[in-house]
C-alpha cells in the first residue's frame, strides 16, 4: 500500500482544491415575461420550455369559510315577549 512520504502542506492541498469552488449560474431573460430563467431549464412561473406548456399549474384552493352551526329560520322568526302582568 502507498504511503506518502511527507506531511502535504496546507499550500499544495488548497491548490489541488482550487477547482472545487461552486462556478458562477448564467441566467437568461424569457422573451415574453423578461423574467430571469436558467437556460435549458423550465420556467417555473409559467411552465413553459422551449415554447411549449410543460408544468399546468393547480387552482388555488379556496378555504371554506368558518363553519357556523346551521340557523333554524322557526325559532329566528319567532320574537319573545315578556310577561303580561294580570
Amino acid at each position: 500500500m502507498a504511503v506518502p512520504k511527507r506531511k502535504t502542506t496546507p499550500s499544495k492541498r488548497n491548490m489541488r482544491r482550487s477547482h472545487h469552488r461552486a462556478g458562477t449560474q448564467s441566467f437568461a431573460e424569457d422573451k415574453k415575461s423578461g423574467e430571469l430563467r436558467r437556460p435549458h431549464h423550465i420556467d417555473l412561473s409559467t411552465g413553459m420550455y422551449r415554447g411549449k406548456q410543460i408544468i399546468v399549474k393547480k387552482a388555488k384552493k379556496e378555504e371554506p369559510a368558518e363553519t357556523t352551526a346551521p340557523i333554524n329560520t322557526d325559532d329566528a322568526n319567532k320574537t319573545i315577549e315578556a310577561p303580561t302582568s294580570k
